[in-house]
């Protein structure tokens, strides 16, 4: 599990990653209720409300599946992001651990490649454990944004797209700690102010290879050497999208040039205006499944289809 923090989170949050190996064959579990990825989203939200001494904390993205299962039968692992409420402490993360074994013991997803009658029996069966819900109005796409696409001045046509998804709950968009210090130290008013208004990501500077990577980093962008603080800067970054796993959306012309070295190490660079059309994509795809899944599950057509 893997720790934002706002401007009213703790200084100090516990840092957790939770991935188990997967192993063994892709089968059915038997054992474990069948559960769609936004119903299970929903199922850990409200056991965490229930347990975590702030009341407030929340899973800020729905488990990943997982392409075979694990030892356990369980088909899902993510690193979760735990976001504080604004009481959250130390506590809360030890909870989040709690639902998410729990969880694990009881629920299962519902594999991609079902279809016809098997999945409408499948959600039929979920019923009985989780009150129906459609699929959510989130694309699932995560997005760090570099200094220069702080669009303060709102003069950023690819960003204030993107900034309106973000505010509707259809992407996740947040900034490097390196980032929102460089924003505000800039001497820009409304460039700090806007930085604020961002969840930003720590950079786990101790955690067991982090420098490793940060120095595999700076080979790729700057192979004779960080000339200036920077350049130095760029690098950390890069270091922290990575660590985060978010697509990074940038204009530095030194990164966009090795994002296909980048993308070796497991981190999707790009401009703002590839971030817009990967984002137009995953809409069209929501808005099919949306369409697929009212009539399966005899609600209907969210309002929202059709309109980002």
């Amino acid at each position: 599990m893997s720790v934002l923090l706002d401007e009213c989170m703790p200084r100090k949050p516990l840092s957790i990653r939770w991935k188990p190996e997967p192993k063994g064959p892709l089968k059915m579990s038997v054992t474990r209720e069948i559960v769609s990825q936004d119903q299970l989203h929903e199922i850990l939200n409200a056991e965490l409300h229930g347990r975590d001494p702030c009341g407030e904390c929340s899973f800020q993205r729905p488990p990943a599946q997982l392409r075979v299962f694990d030892d356990s039968g369980c088909n899902w692992s993510q690193d979760f992001i735990l976001r504080y409420g604004r009481r959250g402490n130390t506590l809360c993360a030890q909870s989040a651990l709690q639902v998410i074994s729990l969880a694990r013991a009881r629920f299962n997803l519902m594999p991609h490649n079902t279809e016809g009658a098997e999945k409408k029996h499948l959600i039929d069966r979920s019923l009985s454990v989780a009150h129906t819900t459609m699929r959510s109005r989130e694309t699932y796409l995560y997005f760090h944004i570099d200094t220069n696409r702080i669009n303060s001045r709102g003069t950023l046509p690819a960003m204030n797209r993107l900034e309106r998804w973000r505010r509707d709950g259809v992407i996740g968009m947040v900034i490097s700690d390196i980032a929102r210090t460089e924003a505000k130290a800039g001497g820009d008013a409304r460039r700090s102010r806007k930085a604020i208004g961002y969840i930003f990501s720590l950079s786990f500077k101790g955690e067991p290879g982090f420098q490793e990577m940060q120095a595999g980093i700076a080979d790729i962008l700057f192979s004779q050497g960080c000339q200036s603080q920077r350049d130095a800067k760029d690098v950390q970054i890069v270091s922290n999208a990575l660590y985060y796993q978010y697509n990074l959306v940038t204009a530095d012309g030194v990164i966009l040039k090795n994002s296909k070295a980048l993308a070796q190490l497991g981190l999707q660079v790009m401009t703002d205006s590839d971030a817009v059309a990967l984002v137009e994509r995953a809409i069209l795809e929501r808005d099919a499944e949306a369409r697929e899944d009212a009539p399966a599950t005899g609600q209907s057509l969210p309002w929202w289809v059709g309109q980002d």
